[in-house]
């Protein structure tokens, strides 16, 4: 963490999700008092299950539905109605879930950082997937693989990233192009150059010029929702200008601007031979029939 916090420019607040982990927590609070902290939706799911463990299962689900209705409301009076709902059918078991998790770690409404959108850690647990094989080596080893395939990985996107021609990255554009098609038929009345309403049901007011939408969507997420699309067309301006920095080619090659160097060889130094290289357990499943033999013997037939 501190490794971390000494190439990170002073001012930049940082936002962290993470799974709720005592030494994380403690270590965010202490090497980066200033920064954000977000509770992974995905292990937030999990806990409740558990807490949940005696319930039936279709009503189990059915109640983490609701909490993920809480973690997405965009207004404070959606989130106040679900979280009524969670707490009226949810029980003694959600009642002693919630306070464990102050409001604005995990419900979206509430946070005061700017997360764009991510609620889950998932970028982590693709990592651990994705070096799966490198994780059995022997730690040397297991580090240059790991740096190996990131020295690719980096190389192949900045060249992708470099063919880029239009200004925000592929996956943004596409989701302006979608947007863009579905108000197609949308009315706006303007109020002024920046401010308009679109009549939708229900209607929202939206000012283009202070990034903001009624439905809360846009100052939440960083990217224009449906009805601020509908207003900067109706504008004439410039959509690529309403979406934050975060969703620019630009800031996609500045994140592989610089380039991992191989490590040759000869500038390892020389590999000692300590003799017999230990491998980690092939983990043997006990079957039931072989587990009741060695512990309680055989079992007798019933006749």
């Amino acid at each position: 963490m501190e490794k971390l916090h000494g190439i990170l420019d002073e001012e930049r607040r940082v936002v962290f999700i993470s799974d709720r982990h005592r030494g994380i927590k403690e270590g965010i609070a202490k090497v980066f008092p200033s920064s954000f902290q977000a509770y992974c939706l995905y292990h937030l799911k999990g806990n409740l299950r558990t807490a949940l463990a005696p319930t039936n299962v279709k009503y189990k689900e059915s109640l983490i539905r609701v909490f993920l209705k809480c973690a997405y409301a965009l207004t404070v009076a959606k989130f106040n109605q679900h979280m009524g709902n969670l707490l009226k059918h949810g029980g003694a078991a959600v009642v002693h879930f919630l306070p464990e998790l102050p409001n604005e770690h995990w419900a979206n409404v509430f946070f005061p950082g700017q997360r764009y959108g991510a609620m889950s850690s998932s970028l982590a647990e693709c990592f651990n997937s994705w070096i799966l094989k490198e994780r059995e080596l022997p730690v040397l080893d297991m580090v240059d693989r790991i740096r190996k395939k990131m020295m690719k990985l980096m190389c192949l996107r900045r060249e992708r990233a470099s063919k880029w021609e239009q200004v925000i990255c592929p996956y943004g554009e596409s989701r302006l192009e979608n947007l863009y098609d579905l108000v197609k038929t949308w009315k706006v009345i303007p109020s002024s150059a920046d401010i308009f309403e679109v009549d939708t049901d229900p209607s929202v007011c939206v000012d283009i010029g202070r990034r903001t939408c009624s439905c809360c969507w846009w100052q939440l997420n960083g990217f224009p929702c449906c009805h601020a699309v509908c207003a900067i067309k109706y504008s004439g301006k410039d959509l690529n200008l309403y979406v934050e920095r975060y969703f620019h080619v630009e800031s996609y090659r500045q994140v592989y601007s610089k380039p991992i160097y191989p490590v040759a060889s000869l500038l390892k130094g020389d590999v000692v031979d300590c003799g017999t290289s230990i491998l980690p357990p092939v983990d043997t499943p006990i079957w039931p029939n072989d587990y009741f033999k060695s512990h309680l013997g055989t079992i007798p037939m019933m006749k």
